[in-house]
């Protein structure tokens, strides 16, 4: 009967049609988790917004001299490479709070709790450089209805790591595939993205969430 089900596309298809309707349209699925809608967040975490750019990181391509022209390609002090905490908004709101590896081999791995209220959850994904100091990232994840998988969510993002290379930050997108590789209806999901470095030295991005 397990089996059945999930081969079953039209069966599959209605599963997920109807997590769709039950899911907000600006709420990101999380790794291993079939959705994620806030409900159970305290009212001071569902209020969180989008912090305002205070304008301290560095993002831009511009050089001042000959000198940081030729330290914008030095990939040993701008890197996306290391151990970063992430934050995920989706209309302007807290979405997703997680702590991401990018590894020099190309591949990631996101340990993330939703907004604090999705388990914790791993989930992998892989980066190519894109420019300097810019890097596309493809991240998936299955979507389980119980035990079952029934979907596969797909991740995009663009990610720009600023001067000092402490932070990044960037836009991401996801939608939700059947396991025939149908766009399910009503799961498009976007958002920006910020992440500051977690490393020796450095003090640790503490306040938790943002």
């Amino acid at each position: 009967m397990r089996n059945t089900r999930l081969r079953n596309p039209r069966l599959v298809n209605l599963a997920l049609i109807t997590l769709s309707i039950l899911v907000a349209p600006n709420v990101k699925a999380e790794c291993g988790a079939a959705t994620h809608n806030g409900n159970g967040l305290s009212p001071e975490l569902r209020s969180l917004q989008e912090p305002a750019a205070q304008g301290k990181e560095d993002y831009s391509d511009q050089a001042d001299s000959h000198e940081a022209q030729g330290e914008k390609y030095d990939d040993s002090r701008h890197t996306i490479l290391g151990l970063w905490k992430k934050v995920y908004f989706s209309g302007g709101m807290l979405n997703d709070v997680g702590f991401t590896q990018f590894s020099a081999g190309g591949t990631e791995l996101l340990n993330d709790v939703g907004a604090f209220n999705a388990g914790n959850n791993f989930c992998v994904g892989a980066w190519k450089k894109a420019g300097p100091r810019s890097y596309d990232l493809v991240h998936t994840f299955f979507i389980f209805e119980g035990l079952n998988a029934i979907g596969v969510a797909i991740e995009k993002s663009h990610l720009t790591v600023s001067r000092d290379g402490n932070r990044f930050k960037g836009t991401w997108t996801q939608d939700n595939y059947d396991l025939s590789g149908t766009v399910v209806p009503g799961t498009h999901f976007d958002g920006t993205i910020t992440g500051t470095r977690i490393a020796p030295g450095l003090e640790y991005p503490f306040p938790l969430p943002l």
